[in-house]
Parts: structure tokens; sequence; C-alpha cells
């Protein structure tokens, strides 16, 4: 690929200290991301003149094969634990394999967008083969756009979410909108099915699936966060708290950092995509 001004190639150990990682580095008048191939995960964006919108944990590893804490990780081709083999790993494959960059470009407006790729042949982990597509844009926003291709010849199931880690001054005092009267499934409880009533926070540990959930949430905070979605029927909710994440080794006393509010489409949303079909979904996140 020719050398392009808005993007330089580097590695985990050159911007972090910790080598092991292949990364991507866009910066224009717009914004300021990190992209690492592996996983095609957005590790961080900076809109121009705004906060930072997401959130790494600086006890992170940047090891090949392992997942980054932070981030926008893709959770693909289960999110959570696998319900039919907890003993695979959590939040699918895609997060931990590398991906391909199959085009960039900088558009009118002075954005930009990355195409990257993966292709499933199918293995012991998830039997039916697939291809990934994913748009990432940078601008005065960050947007996602998936596309995911059942290239097997039966029907197979997919559930999936963008693990957005957004960056707090204080979970403690985080309310996101959007959510209430919404029905969830909540993991802390065994997956008991409540309702919110009004503001979801995070005064301990929260692990919530809302399933048929609005297209938009707003977290309130001193710099709030917008993230709205299309054909994402899944918002995930979570933070640790302080006692679970001390036994979290990336994480620890950094969880007052961070809250995960997530788009995607899990559980009773999950895809049912028949042999060759293709579904997609957009996300658009910002400050």
């Amino acid at each position: 690929m020719a050398a392009l001004d808005y993007l330089t190639r580097t590695d985990s150990g050159t911007l972090y200290g910790k080598p092991g990682l292949d990364l991507l580095v866009v910066e224009t008048g717009l914004c300021r991301a990190v992209i690492s191939l592996q996983g095609a995960q957005v590790l961080e964006f900076t809109a121009t003149g705004r906060a930072p919108l997401l959130w790494l944990s600086p006890a992170t590893l940047f090891e090949p094969g392992a997942a980054v804490r932070g981030g926008v990780p893709l959770c693909l081709p289960w999110f959570g634990e696998n319900r039919k083999d907890p003993s695979k790993p959590k939040h699918g494959l895609v997060r931990t394999q590398l991906w391909e960059l199959a085009g960039s470009e900088e558009l009118a407006d002075g954005s930009v967008e990355l195409e990257l790729r993966f292709q499933h042949p199918g293995d012991a982990l998830f039997a039916t083969s697939f291809d990934c597509a994913l748009k990432i844009g940078l601008g005065d926003a960050l947007t996602f756009e998936l596309a995911l291709t059942n290239t097997a010849d039966r029907v197979a199931e997919y559930s999936w979410a963008l693990h957005s880690y957004f960056a707090v001054e204080d979970v403690n005092a985080v309310e996101v909108d959007g959510l209430d009267g919404g029905e969830f499934l909540d993991k802390t409880r065994g997956f008991a099915r409540d309702r919110l009533e009004g503001m979801q926070t995070f005064a301990g540990e929260v692990d919530r699936v809302f399933e048929r959930a609005a297209a938009r949430q707003v977290i309130r905070t001193p710099n709030p966060i917008t993230a709205e979605s299309d054909n994402c029927h899944t918002v995930i909710t979570w933070n640790p708290g302080a006692e679970l994440a001390a036994t979290i080794g990336d994480i620890g006393e950094h969880y007052r950092g961070f809250v995960c509010v997530e788009h995607g489409n899990a559980f009773a949303d999950s895809w049912q995509l028949e042999a060759g079909e293709t579904a997609s979904a957009r996300l658009k996140l910002s400050r």
C-alpha cells in the first residue's frame, strides 16, 4: 500500500512500551485513532477538541492471541460465554485473530474510512465458516459498519456485540439515559429477568443484557457520550464494580475509569443466517 498522509503503521512496543501487536494510527484534522489489526479493535479515538472517547486499561497486555482490555473489541460469533460449551473462549474468536486491512480512504469531509476483513474457515471452536467485514469511520464521530456472511452450506446462529469501553471520570457518578422501562437479564442474579425504572447507574457490579433495546443511549457525564445504532437490538451495560474488579488483573483499581454500553445482537436477538446469507448493522459513537 502506498504511503498515506493520514495513516501510519506502528506496533504496541513503540506506542505503549509493550511489544506484540501491529497497530494503525490515523491522524487527521478531525481526530486521532489507534486500531489494532488483531481483532480489528479500535483502541483509542479522540475527536479534535473533545475528550477521549474510549478507555484502554493501563494494565492490559499486548500479546498475540490474548484479548486487549479496552477500546472497542468485536465479540463474535458468540457473545459472553458459549452457552453450548462454556469451556470455549469467552466472547468468541475474532477479537484475538489477525485481520486484513482491505482498504482505506479519505473522504471529502476529511474523515477516514478503513475496511478490515476476516475469514473463518470453520474449525473446532466454531464449525460454520463465515466472512466478516468491518468498516471503521474516523471523523468527528467513530462509526462501525459490520457485514457478516455465513459462507457454509447450512444455517448458523451468530451472536455478537461491539464491546465499547467508554472513558468516564467516575463510573459511580455515571447515568445512562435511553433504557428506562426496558426489560433486562441480570447476569449478577443468574440472568433473572427484571425491568429498569429510570436511569441506569453503576453503584456496584452491573452486568445487564437488554433485549429489543432502544437504538440510542446517552451516557451522562461532564462530557456526555452518545451511542446510536441501526439493526443492533441488544444493549449490554457493564462495569465490574470494586469487588469483582479486584480479581481481574487488567482492571483492578482502574474500574472507576470506564463504563461499557455495548450494542449488538445476542441472546434472543441473535442472528440466524441461512447458507450464503449476509446481515449487517451500524453503530455511531460520539461525544
